[in-house]
């Protein structure tokens, strides 16, 4: 018996070996030379960027346009509005509040730069659970003149608001956009955003808050994008009749394109050094990062979010960085090309054709100089038809608070979006809660 057991296994043992010198039907061996991995990495590599190639053209499956007219419009393209507030992670309630906040002490006034065309104050104001946003207000002189509009200008985030509102060298006044939208006579807040420095952490600063955030559904972006639409909800509380705009360069750019397609109260807006084919966003810093983006959206269908209203694309030059990565992500921002801002542009005037009257979207050249004369001038004719836009002046600002720590205020906001997001982790077992409640 046990010599018979033997014999089964063994011709079993030799059957099976058989068999698996055989392929499979419709198969054959896999024979590469060199690191599979390697081969692996490429592939996947390979079908990412050809998914990402195919998304432009499949993105018009998600968009229902209702040309009619441009109520009609606008309500059409809700869902799509709503599902980027999704995924920019805009959650959290804003907080209403009655008016910007001086920031002072008994040794530090909050008026901190004065010329005899404006007064530069510095301030700050709730935006949602216990974040305030910060930053600077120039108010055009006299104060019983009549204002053109309620401006909210955001800089790049290598740049201080203090620096586009002439109070700190760095910019040529020709480029303190802040400082001469308001010697034009609009009213200006200029909001801080978060620098790219690098934390002992190796990590720089955007991407630490980048980081957790995301795991909550929320974003860096979505954070700053809530604390200038807190200062459009106090424009809009406070002066209903007057319009507003938003203005911003390079990472400011950013902010303003999200912040016009997800809040129609914007009157105009401008995108000026960072308007583009989002197709290589994988190139770009982490912090960028939104998931879903590229399904729906690229800067165009973002473009047409904006729309009917009025948008000015600044093909001008944009900050320009390289994040070599280490514990961090690596990274690349340069500047738009002009030929792949124009592709991008034709291809938004392409999406709204349809509307009547046409869509208000311009794409303003200067020889790649950001925000030069003639942008400004579109920008407040937009705004209001019969403004002027005033000539830079030839010097800097005065600062007049000498004690000024502009690196004790960046930390104070860091920490303060550090301390929500921690705040949404212990929370988050709550939130889970109801979502598995029968």
């Amino acid at each position: 018996m046990k010599i018979k057991g033997l014999l089964s296994v063994g011709h079993m043992i030799i059957w099976s070996l058989t068999l698996q010198a055989q392929p499979n039907l419709n198969t054959k061996p896999l024979n590469l030379e060199g690191d599979l991995a390697s081969y692996l990495v490429e592939g996947v590599d390979k079908f990412l960027l050809d998914e990402l190639e195919a998304s432009v053209k499949k993105r018009a499956a998600y968009w229902n346009r209702d040309f009619s007219s441009h109520k009609a419009y606008v309500k059409s393209v809700k869902p799509n509005r709503d599902r980027l507030a999704h995924i920019l992670g805009l959650r959290d309630k804003r907080i209403a509040f009655e008016g910007l906040n001086f920031k002072s002490t008994t040794d530090t006034p909050p008026l901190i730069g004065q010329t005899d065309q404006i007064n530069i104050y510095a301030v700050s104001w709730p935006a949602f659970g216990d974040v305030n946003g910060t930053g600077l207000l120039l108010e055009p002189r006299p104060f019983d003149r009549k204002l053109i509009a309620n401006i909210v200008a955001i800089p790049d985030s290598a740049q201080s608001p203090e620096q586009i509102a002439g109070l700190q060298s760095g910019l040529i006044p020709e480029l303190q956009f802040a400082r001469r939208l308001a010697e034009s006579g609009c009213r200006v807040v200029v909001p801080l955003l978060i620098d790219r420095q690098e934390k002992i952490s190796r990590l720089t600063n955007r991407e630490f808050l980048y980081r957790s955030a995301f795991e909550l559904g929320r974003q860096l972006i979505g954070y700053e994008i809530q604390k200038s639409l807190a200062l459009v909800d106090w424009f809009k509380k406070k002066w209903p009749e007057q319009p507003v705009g938003m203005i911003g360069w390079g990472e400011g750019g950013l902010i303003t394109q999200y912040a016009a397609a997800i809040d129609t109260r914007i009157n105009t807006a401008c995108v000026s050094g960072y308007f583009n084919s989002r197709q290589n966003i994988w190139q770009e810093p982490i912090d960028r990062n939104i998931f879903g983006l590229l399904e729906q959206f690229g800067d165009a269908e973002i473009a047409s979010l904006i729309a009917p209203r009025t948008l000015i694309i600044d093909a001008a030059l944009g900050p320009q960085t390289t994040i070599p990565g280490g514990r961090g992500a690596p990274a690349c921002i340069s500047t738009p090309s002009p030929d792949s801002v124009k592709k991008e542009f034709s291809r938004a005037e392409q999406i709204v054709r349809n509307l009547t009257p046409p869509a208000k979207l311009y794409l303003m050249d200067s020889d790649q100089k950001p925000l030069a004369d003639n942008v400004l001038t579109q920008f407040l004719k937009s705004l209001a038809p019969n403004s002027v836009l005033k000539q830079a002046g030839r010097n800097n600002i005065p600062n007049k608070n000498k004690n000024f720590d502009p690196a004790k205020r960046h930390a104070e906001q860091f920490h303060e979006l550090d301390r929500h997001t921690q705040w949404l982790l212990r929370e988050s077992p709550y939130v889970r809660k109801k979502f598995y409640t029968p």
